[in-house]
């Protein structure tokens, strides 16, 4: 593996993905977010509501030949004829190093951050912001009210800790699996673009 990856987690509303797509623009990387990592998931066939239960914690079983068309989800504790739990994860992770192991690239969340922790080089990030700062990106991305952004940002960051939780067993704020940690309401997007690259750059060189 000789060349970079730069993994980027975010909270929704710190516009992580407007500036990892900056990023990989300025670098000439490959550029995968969320959409693009979940439409080859799909393609791999594994439905996205599949995917959304398994990493909300919840076991998938099925019986027959015919793979994910009879499909129940049950709870943790129940007895199962066939456990689908672990091969959903299992195809997210290796999709993750397909990507990375192609190509230097800009990967957008899927707690890409901890599934390619044995990955050199590479550089994790991740990028925050105050609640208010937040609360006003949602309003105007989305045209909606301050409530409903509020709203919006609370439902998200919830599903996006049980998704990391399910694939890391790690809190999604763990510093341990990243390597800076920014506020980009400090020089938005295109200042914190540049300073990302800077980093890059130097890492990529070491």
């Amino acid at each position: 593996m000789s060349h970079l990856v730069i993994t980027i987690g975010c909270e929704y509303g710190a516009k992580g993905n407007q500036i990892g797509r900056k990023i990989a623009e300025d670098l000439g990387f490959q550029f995968y977010d969320r959409n693009i990592v979940d439409a080859i998931i799909h393609e791999v066939g594994i439905p996205g509501e599949i995917m959304e239960k398994v990493e909300e914690g919840v076991t998938i079983v099925g019986k027959g030949a015919e793979g994910w068309l009879e499909i129940v989800i049950v709870q943790r504790n129940r007895k199962n004829r066939w456990n689908f739990t672990k091969r959903a994860i299992h195809v997210q992770k290796t999709i993750i190093r397909k990507l990375s192991d192609r190509e230097s690239c800009v990967i957008i969340g899927r707690s890409a951050d901890y599934i390619l922790k044995e990955h050199k080089p590479i550089l994790r990030v991740f990028i925050y912001s105050p609640d208010e700062v937040r609360i006003k990106n949602v309003m105007e991305s989305h045209k909606v009210s301050e409530k409903e952004a509020k709203q919006i940002i609370l439902e998200t960051d919830k599903r996006y800790h049980k998704r990391h939780m399910a694939l890391t067993g790690s809190n999604r704020g763990d510093r341990h699996n990243r390597d800076i940690l920014i506020d980009s309401s400090l020089l938005g997007v295109d200042g914190t673009a540049r300073l990302i690259e800077t980093l890059a750059k130097q890492v990529e060189k070491q």
